[in-house]
């Protein structure tokens, strides 16, 4: 053929038209997710975000939804992570379990990993419902587990004999000519597609969780002063009563307070609460976690209206102990700081039955207005009128409410059914082959899965039964002739 020969087809295929079908596109996607390299990596950066969430603050539940308490805040982290602190907020890293980034690596991974459950399981189905019965005769010379016997009985009646014994010890048997498929336990490999979905199952409680639970570790109640439970749950708490006792060392030995719950003023709870005795119901859990002294304040605006009446808990410290302080905010972006001496502690400026109270504006970091506090004085401080009231004391809660807790808990039982038949209970498979040999009936059985001793035993067994009975029969026959 000459060079001038004219060409009708694109040798090399790349003038062939390209197929951009929506079905072609799919099944790209699909083979993506189901590929275990791209798995592999979704799993790395899901550790490496946990990670970083573990390492990072995390912005208390109490502070969602208002703006100044969480600036101030962010100020608060700003000394301790420095310039990034806008930068990893912009990126949601310090809530970083309910954060755009962290939901959508999950939802990707939950996805590869539904997309390689898919993909294994018409594999596991084929194994199980239509095996491959067959193998070359090569096979019984290098399987892993291999045996062979010879016998004077024929054929038939020798394969026939171990298919009897097999089925009456549980096995599955496929016949196929002069030999046979022999399995147990065919259904459990789907114990890893199982497994899989349970790691999907746990995903969706944690993720259900972080978007539709809270935690607060810092949920404060002043004795006998109820308070919203927020989140909009409608709820109001009080408690009631508190109650502590001590070891001869002065540590606590117990506390615990009476809680009540109410919704649209009817009692729906009451429980002492203790450390390890909460008080569940509607799906919110309260953990009593430690106790202190608030300030009972009382303040008024310009107007004369209350914009306060409760306790501010003093429960932090400064660097030397020696004073302990609460805050609260108040109308007009203004924040309240209450600041009292620290138990046992007298050269503080502080004398008993006072208080000391600083107005902030905001984030400002210099006060307003500040002022020592009388018990039962009113005093004016900046554009409010503060009475102290009374020490009162506090119990500190962790309250929470975690509706994926269930749904985790189903998912580690579907993973630990999963994984125990997986591994405790492995699919084992025996290939039979009975044929004539020169010195009388060749029976061999082989299986090419992993070394495994309960399976080698239980060929082993059967070998020996099916001989003891073929040599029994034998020497009928010979007794008879």
């Amino acid at each position: 053929m000459s060079d001038d020969t004219p060409r009708t087809g694109a040798a090399d295929g790349l003038d062939e038209p390209l197929d951009v079908s929506p079905a072609r596109f799919l099944h790209g996607i699909y083979a993506l997710f189901h590929n275990k390299a791209f798995g592999l990596v979704l799993i790395l950066v899901t550790g490496v975000l946990s990670f970083i969430g573990v390492l990072l603050p995390q912005k208390p539940a109490s502070i969602a939804g208002d703006p100044e308490r969480q600036a101030a805040w962010l100020e608060k982290v700003a000394t301790t992570v420095g310039g990034w602190t806008p930068i990893l907020n912009a990126l949601g890293f310090f809530s970083m379990f309910s954060s755009v980034v962290f939901l959508t690596v999950m939802g990707l991974l939950a996805a590869s990993i539904i997309a390689c459950t898919t993909h294994r399981i018409p594999i596991l189905w084929k194994a199980a419902r239509h095996p491959h019965t067959r193998v070359k005769t090569r096979f019984f010379d290098v399987a892993r587990l291999r045996t062979r016997f010879v016998t004077d009985r024929p054929v038939e009646e020798t394969r026939d004999l171990i298919v009897e014994d097999a089925r009456r010890h549980g096995m599955r048997v496929i016949p196929d000519g002069q030999g046979a498929y022999m399995d147990r336990h065919a259904w459990l490999p789907f114990g890893t597609a199982l497994a899989h979905v349970a790691f999907v199952v746990i995903m969706a409680g944690f993720v259900v969780s972080s978007v539709a639970g809270f935690r607060d570790e810092q949920f404060t109640l002043t004795i006998g002063h109820p308070r919203e439970v927020g989140h909009g749950t409608g709820y109001v708490v009080e408690a009631t009563g508190f109650r502590d006792t001590y070891y001869d060392n002065g540590a606590p030995k117990d506390y615990v307070a009476d809680l009540v719950l109410r919704e649209g003023g009817e009692t729906v709870a009451q429980q002492e609460v203790r450390v390890n005795e909460p008080l569940s119901h509607g799906g919110l859990m309260f953990h009593q976690a430690y106790f202190g002294v608030a300030a009972v304040m009382t303040v008024t605006d310009a107007s004369g209206e209350v914009v306060l009446d409760g306790g501010v808990p003093l429960e932090w410290s400064t660097q030397d102990k020696t004073l302990t302080y609460g805050n609260v905010p108040l109308t007009g972006g203004k924040v309240l700081y209450v600041i009292g001496s620290a138990s046992g502690q007298v050269a503080t400026g502080i004398a008993p039955g006072q208080v000391k109270v600083e107005l902030y504006d905001g984030e400002a970091t210099t006060p307003v207005a500040t002022s020592l506090l009388d018990m039962g004085t009113p005093t004016a401080v900046g554009e409010f009128t503060l009475t102290f009231v009374r020490e009162q004391q506090f119990t500190g809660m962790i309250l929470r409410r975690d509706p994926g807790t269930p749904i985790v808990w189903a998912g580690f039982a579907l993973l630990v059914v999963g994984t125990c038949m997986t591994m405790f209970f492995r699919h084992q498979r025996l290939w039979l082959r009975v044929s004539e040999a020169g010195e009388g009936t060749l029976v061999q059985m082989a299986s090419p899965d992993r070394q495994d001793s309960g399976f080698t035993r239980f060929v082993t067994d059967l070998v020996e039964r099916v001989s003891t009975q073929l040599a029994a029969t034998n020497e009928r026959k010979s007794t008879d002739d």
